[in-house]
């Protein structure tokens, strides 16, 4: 039988409910700008009823309160991290892709190729029908640098945003490495509230899941939690190993431990790229020494968007299977099949110091040749022989497996618009020199110049100019020669001993001597316009220009075009998850007012009940 004061008590749990939902409802009102909070609500449910051994059978106890939970749907968090992580990419790609667009622009306002290429060829025109005054040749020259100072600063562009692209990508490193810290402390943190089995640490969860939302930016992440059952008994001791996972499911927090990344700057005889700029990070995990990868498919994020952008070659790096292997002198013959890797202006393997990949282990090379045959194509790599930079000698075991130099990522980044730039330029210059320096070529002083060169480039260790001696169309050449594979964009220039003194231009050949006739300046006008001559991607010389800026307003307009989709999908599912986990200011204003109204009815039953106790004892007592 019940105890006469049931009812008391009963009504006792009720206010304390009600109580208890109006508090929960409060700190939803005072969060409801706070960012990463989740609404809060009440667990409750009905007290065990007790028998009364009567005909009416059991009685109710009131209400027992389970404590406040966060309302959260784990789907749209799932679904708001990975498309979280594909917005970062974009957001990246579409960044710099205007920047590049920027940098290719050539407007009224901004003097780029096109302006100053046109300018040059004005020149050139001023002296042909101005050709017995060698100042018009100073002005055809002072032009002609012009278009090498272009070449030269916009490579130099290129490379400034590169390293500030490898610095971006220090910084998100660190971040992640930062949030990696901080959600190890929550979980120990999580799991000390939380193991009592009596408290829900709402806020704490709150803060690692804001944690997630902007780790899911810079990579792709994926969590698990997973409960923690007593070694001995079974029994769930209400804790959990919460599970943090990146780039493809990598793991970075397992419960209160974490992993940390590195950023590792390459050394001077670790390059990938000719066009690279100096202290490149690779990014590595510390306790492994393993690379995180983020060049795999699987990978996303802004981390994913930075590294593409700032090694993206359209897919053309050097790649090839290991003919034979030479262990003794430690050479390696490696046989190419791909086209771009037979061009000589397309040409971007490191001169010397670089380093290979021979059947998945790395080695550092001192130089290379290439040779081609009727058997085939062939680069012979000569690996250093310095312990310092490779410990252990390659084997013969190593035949027939794949050999690479850098990493073949399927994006034109910059390296992909240094190479364009660097293509142009040998091509351009290989064939201006060939005619400048026809057989019988002849100056202002009646001096041969058969030969000659006009356009050069600097080497960067010695600081001479280029003699050129190795020409576009030589079926074997070796990288410590002096060729047109040594010139780029940004150390093309025109031969000094041209800019001191104009007289020693070539500007006719010995046939057509005379001021009449100046045969050298009316071929070389010709170069820029006709394609027989010269072609750029099919295209004439004069239009080197169109074809960047149309890769880069398609770079530009994808990123763009994927970057608001992403950003649209963001939003809706930002608007869904909102609607289950959001604090909406109508709906607790409305369960104010119904807990409010609760807790008065409560209250209203104590006063009731204690005015029947009180007749009863006061009343019918004896």
């Amino acid at each position: 039988m019940p105890s006469t004061f049931l009812g008391l008590n009963t009504s006792y749990t009720g206010l304390v409910a009600s109580n208890a939902a109006l508090n929960t409802t409060s700190n939803n009102i005072a969060n409801i700008e706070t960012e990463g909070y989740s609404r809060q609500v009440v667990n409750q449910g009905a007290a065990d009823a007790i028998r009364t051994y009567s005909s009416y059978g059991c009685v109710g106890t009131g209400v027992d309160i389970y404590g406040a939970e966060r309302v959260r749907d784990i789907y749209y968090d799932v679904k708001y991290w990975n498309n979280n992580s594909k917005l970062g990419e974009f957001d990246k790609k579409q960044y710099y892709a205007a920047v590049i667009e920027t940098y290719l622009d050539n407007t009224e306002t901004t003097k780029g190729f096109t302006s100053i290429f046109d300018e040059m060829d004005a020149a050139l025109q001023s002296l042909k029908t101005n050709t017995g005054d060698s100042t018009y040749a100073l002005d055809f020259i002072g032009k002609a640098g012009n278009v090498c100072e272009y070449f030269n600063l916009l490579y130099n562009s290129f490379q400034s945003m590169q390293s500030d692209v490898n610095d971006e990508i220090k910084i998100k490193v660190e971040e992640i490495n930062s949030v990696a810290t901080e959600i190890a402390t929550l979980n120990k943190e999580i799991n000390v509230i939380e193991m009592d089995g009596s408290s829900i640490a709402n806020e704490l969860r709150d803060k690692r899941d804001l944690l997630i939302d902007q780790l899911s930016a810079v990579v792709d992440v994926s969590t698990e939690e997973i409960p923690v059952y007593d070694a001995v008994t079974g029994i769930p001791t209400g804790a959990y190993n919460y599970i943090v996972k990146i780039a493809g499911g990598q793991t970075l927090v397992n419960a209160y431990s974490y992993r940390e990344l590195e950023c590792v700057p390459r050394d001077t005889y670790q390059q990938a790229n000719r066009n690279d700029c100096e202290g490149l990070y690779d990014v590595h995990w510390t306790d492994t020494g393993d690379d995180l990868g983020v060049y795999a498919n699987s990978t996303e994020g802004e981390l994913k968007g930075l590294f593409v952008m700032r090694d993206g070659n359209n897919d053309e790096a050097f790649n090839g299977r290991i003919k034979w292997i030479d262990a003794g002198k430690q050479t390696v013959k490696v046989e190419v099949t791909d086209d771009y890797l037979m061009d000589m202006s397309k040409s971007t393997l490191p001169l010397t110091n670089g380093q290979i990949t021979v059947g998945g282990d790395k080695f550092y090379y001192d130089s290379w040749t290439y040779e081609e045959t009727e058997k085939g194509c062939f680069y012979t790599f000569q690996l250093s022989i310095d312990p310092a930079k490779n410990p252990r000698g390659v084997t013969t075991a190593k035949t027939s497996q794949l050999a690479a130099v850098g990493d073949q990522v399927d994006y034109q980044g910059i390296p992909y618009y240094m190479e364009q730039m660097n293509e142009w330029v040998r091509d351009y210059v290989s064939v201006f020199n060939s005619i400048y320096g026809v057989e019988g070529a002849t100056d202002y002083n009646e001096q041969d110049r058969s030969g000659a060169n006009f356009f050069t480039g600097n080497d960067p260790i010695t600081g001479e100019q280029y003699e050129l001696e190795i020409k576009m169309d030589a079926k074997t050449y070796s990288s410590t020669q002096d060729g047109y594979f040594c010139l780029t964009a940004g150390n093309f220039n025109v031969v000094k001993s041209l800019e001191a003194d104009p007289n020693t231009m070539a500007t006719h050949t010995v046939e057509k001597g005379g001021i009449s006739k100046y045969d050298i300046v009316e071929n070389l006008i010709g170069l820029a316009v006709n394609p027989d001559k010269m072609q750029f991607r099919g295209c004439k010389a004069e239009d080197f220009l169109i074809c960047l800026l149309g890769d880069a307003a398609l770079n530009a307009n994808s990123a763009n075009t994927f970057q608001g989709i992403y950003m649209d999908i963001e939003q809706t599912i930002a608007n869904n998850r909102y609607s289950v986990s959001g604090v909406d200011a109508d709906e607790e204003a409305a369960n104010m007012i119904k807990f409010q109204n609760a807790y008065n009815l409560s209250s209203k039953m104590i006063s009731v009940l204690c005015e029947v106790y009180d007749k009863l004892i006061q009343e019918t007592g004896v």
